[in-house]
């Protein structure tokens, strides 16, 4: 795929509404992920939910805290049809827009009748699928558990990597990634990365600073072993996450 043909963003907000563990005091933490995405281009603002969790009080109780408006979310992307990630999908889409765009990993039949039901659109990706400009899925992967990640694409043609839990390997996304778009530049990589121990976090960090990739933010399904190891072999280009943990890039 040509780079080119995607609209880079100016600057990109993250900010991680659902996590594991909360970044900032008072805020709420669950099993679960939710990560709101607001993303400039030209003075134009395009706002995307980054899946929803389990908990929409968690989620609500939050969003209200970091004063996120969710009700002017224009699209959501579920990483995959596990309930940490997607749980509240449907209480969420009754607070948006009629016939807002869900972009799914996969066919799941009762998952794509209740986002009808709430009013929703669903837009399966079982191939890469781009949307709001610069915004891409990497299309589904994995054998087992179906699963997509979220590419944002800057203005300098750098990307910024979402993952909900990489089942299919936190090394394979990005790999995937690399074959499938011309002149891949990794700038961050937020996210779950379902590892758990050492071992494991050594070989991540490895290849994160093999690929010079600037920020690395492991969290839900990542174990505190594994995140210590990452940590220890990236030193200043890793980053603590957790409820309330924002994360701003802009180009100059």
């Amino acid at each position: 795929m040509n780079t080119n043909k995607l609209p880079g963003f100016d600057s990109v907000q993250l900010t991680v509404l659902v996590d594991n563990e909360a970044y900032l005091e008072g805020l709420g933490s669950t099993w679960g992920l939710s990560i709101y995405v607001e993303a400039e281009i030209d003075g134009f603002k395009r706002k995307v939910l980054m899946d929803t969790s389990g908990s929409y009080d968690v989620l609500t109780y939050n969003s209200s805290k970091l004063r996120v408006d969710l009700s002017a979310v224009e699209a959501i992307f579920i990483s995959h049809w596990h309930g940490d990630h997607c749980g509240c999908l449907k209480e969420v889409l009754e607070v948006l827009k009629p016939e807002t765009p869900v972009y799914v990993p996969s066919l799941n039949r009762g998952g794509v009748k209740a986002i009808e039901e709430a009013g929703g659109k669903a837009i399966i990706c079982s191939k890469p699928e781009s949307f709001l400009g610069g915004f891409l899925s990497t299309g589904c992967l994995g054998r087992w558990t179906k699963e997509h990640s979220l590419l944002i694409k800057l203005a300098n043609s750098e990307f910024i990597l979402l993952t909900g839990c990489a089942h299919p390997g936190v090394i394979n996304i990005i790999e995937h990634s690399q074959n499938l778009l011309r002149n891949f530049r990794l700038k961050a990589v937020i996210g779950g990365f379902h590892i758990s121990g050492r071992r494991e976090g050594l070989a991540v960090g490895e290849f994160m600073k093999r690929n010079n990739v600037e920020i690395v933010s492991p969290c839900h399904c990542t174990g505190t072993d594994a995140k210590r190891a990452i940590a220890e072999v990236l030193g200043d280009n890793y980053a603590r996450c957790g409820s309330g943990k924002s994360f701003q890039f802009r180009v100059m």
